[in-house]
């Protein structure tokens, strides 16, 4: 019996165990500096928030993104309690 092709395949069984990390690792180094990195693609915008009464404090949202508010904080909160379902720009009545 030949040991030579038993080593040979010992030793190839090895390597592709070894394979996977020696993959993860390669991807691990740090990038060089002042090399351009790629962003993250941004996350979905929160709708804009609305000063509407001028006292520095944001208290309505424009959830349709046309400039208008559509909901409103009336109590302080920082929870939209105010709608504007018809579109017309102001709280609906309750």
């Amino acid at each position: 019996m030949k040991k030579l092709p038993m080593i040979a395949a010992a030793f190839g069984a090895a390597t592709l165990i070894a394979a996977p990390s020696f993959a993860q690792d390669a991807g691990a180094e740090a990038p060089e500096e002042g090399a351009a990195t790629e962003a993250a693609p941004a996350p979905e915008a929160a709708p804009a928030t609305i000063d509407t009464d001028g006292d520095g404090t944001m208290d309505a949202w424009d959830q349709r993104g046309d400039g208008k508010p559509d909901s409103w904080d009336t109590d302080g909160d920082g929870a939209p309690d105010a709608f504007d379902q018809d579109g017309d720009g102001a709280p609906d009545p309750k």
